[in-house]
């Protein structure tokens, strides 16, 4: 799946003592959007706020919606449409679920925006987001002291966070690393500071130029989304 967003974030962590105070550790709430559209066809061109980058891929992806090169994307931004989240789905992948694709599609806008973001299109049509009595887009991250729990990572698709349960069941100093385009790692050292740093290299060498993210250090959560 390919996921477009409006900007990168560089995040530095500080330093940390395992077992001192609780942390804030941002998580999944696995909430499904709701991804009705209208009959009429999104327009990139007349969404007043959405930038130019934003228009210029939507536009690419309803064309190669109708040329058969995707089975679907989905459009996700903020309040004022300066914040946008595009994933879109290639016609070979096997397992696409476009529910779970608007899931991870809004969790990287709202972690982006520091707000809650709404759906604007499926597949090139206008979703039903301002219909009256429609009910307002849910809050797709939350924050709580937690263990790490594979079925609540964030940006994931579901179908690949089965494999990331290894490192739950693993023993012995190790730190786990994501990235806002789905992409994980983690890695074990002889220390915590090791582990660390070996897998954000290592994540920073496979996934550029997509920036890593620290997510667990052992079995503590330690990123935090606002």
């Amino acid at each position: 799946m390919t996921v477009w967003r409006k900007r990168a974030r560089t995040l530095t962590f500080a330093a940390f003592a395992l077992g001192s105070a609780s942390l804030a550790s941002a998580q999944s709430t696995n909430a499904l959007p709701d991804l009705t559209t209208s009959e009429a066809a999104f327009d990139p061109g007349k969404a007043a706020g959405l930038p130019d980058a934003a228009k210029a891929a939507v536009a690419q992806a309803i064309a190669k919606m109708k040329s058969g090169e995707l089975l679907g994307f989905v459009l996700a931004a903020s309040p004022d449409l300066k914040i946008w989240t595009l994933n879109s789905a290639p016609r070979t992948m096997a397992d696409y679920v476009p529910s779970d694709a608007g899931r991870q599609a809004l969790e990287v806008c709202e972690f982006e925006a520091r707000q809650s973001c709404a759906i604007l299109s499926v597949n090139g049509f206008q979703a039903r987001r301002n219909a009256p009595g429609s009910a307002p887009p849910p809050e797709m991250l939350f924050s709580r002291p937690s263990d790490f729990d594979a079925t609540v990572l964030p940006f994931i698709a579901a179908s690949t966070r089965e494999q990331a349960a290894a490192y739950q069941k693993a023993q012995g100093p190790r730190a786990f690393a994501l990235t806002t385009n789905g992409l994980w790692l983690w890695r074990g050292g002889a220390n915590i500071v090791q582990a660390i740093d070996k897998t954000m290299a290592d994540c920073a060498a496979e996934f550029k130029p997509a920036p890593c993210l620290l997510y667990a250090v052992n079995d503590r959560v330690v990123f935090e989304a606002r």
